[in-house]
């Protein structure tokens, strides 16, 4: 009897130490209770409910903004003893690289050459490859133009803007100003010139959203509408009335595009 009872005293400490059980993930984790930054994050010290705790670490493992370790973590003392912690709830580092200059500028040539070359054998095939299964653009530029309401989706899916655009007469030319990024966001400065009478250049700016398949997930673009219209006006004398019903009905079928798109479906 005095040998049962032996054996139960001591297997009692183990369990104690082993609140995982025979879960999988945790019995091999003997940090993930060790110490006040480990109780504080997974174990029986944790004041957070468990939801905070496991949204907390996935917002730490994201890119932007910079990654910051919650208060009732101090114990922790810094991002490496935290993302070790976090891991013991089944957060971890999620596997995204971040754009690079090279692929933000293809991401950008490609774009662009949808509104130089919307008639060009691949146009359709580049679009799918492109833009996101849940791609949307919004443009007030375009909205203007066409008789849309301001703050309104101008194009609502990737189908849209390969269906308006790629009826559209390209733009002669597209100049890219400036580019800039960050780990899943592009900012596009560029000049259009020939539209329409081609007596005005027009500047505008696309904003592009990448998801983390390097597609764009949504566009907003706005340029210089009064420029653009002013083009269409001046094509073989036509007075700005009946440009302007012009402008209106050819951005709705550009509106099929994305931002920059979008400028090329209005002309």
């Amino acid at each position: 009897m005095k040998s049962l009872l032996l054996a139960v005293a001591v297997s009692v400490p183990f369990v104690a130490a082993n609140p995982w059980g025979s879960n999988p993930f945790m019995s091999g984790r003997g940090v993930c209770a060790a110490d006040n930054c480990a109780r504080a994050v997974s174990g029986t010290n944790a004041a957070q409910p468990l939801a905070t705790r496991q949204a907390d670490c996935s917002a730490f493992f994201s890119p932007l903004p910079t990654p910051t370790v919650p208060t009732y973590a101090s114990a922790c003392g810094g991002s490496t003893r935290y993302s070790s912690a976090c891991s013991c709830l089944g957060v971890a580092q999620p596997t995204y690289t971040c754009l690079s200059s090279a692929q933000a500028t293809n991401i950008v040539n490609t774009f662009s050459s949808f509104l130089t070359a919307p008639q060009a054998s691949d146009f359709a095939s580049k679009a799918n490859t492109l833009l996101a299964d849940d791609f949307k653009d919004n443009s007030d530029s375009i909205n203007f133009l066409a008789g849309y309401p301001l703050g309104g989706t101008t194009f609502p899916s990737k189908q849209a803007f390969i269906g308006g655009q790629g009826s559209q007469p390209p733009i002669p030319t597209v100049t890219t100003l400036e580019i800039f990024y960050t780990c899943n966001k592009i900012a596009w400065r560029w000049v259009a010139k020939g539209i329409g009478s081609g007596q005005y250049d027009v500047k505008g700016i696309d904003t592009f959203t990448i998801n983390p398949a390097g597609q764009i997930s949504e566009v907003n673009a706005e340029f210089n509408s009064g420029a653009w219209a002013a083009d269409l006006a001046g094509l073989g004398g036509a007075s700005s009335s009946s440009s302007a019903s012009t402008t209106g009905s050819t951005t709705r079928a550009a509106s099929t595009t994305t931002t920059s798109a979008v400028a090329s479906s209005v002309s």
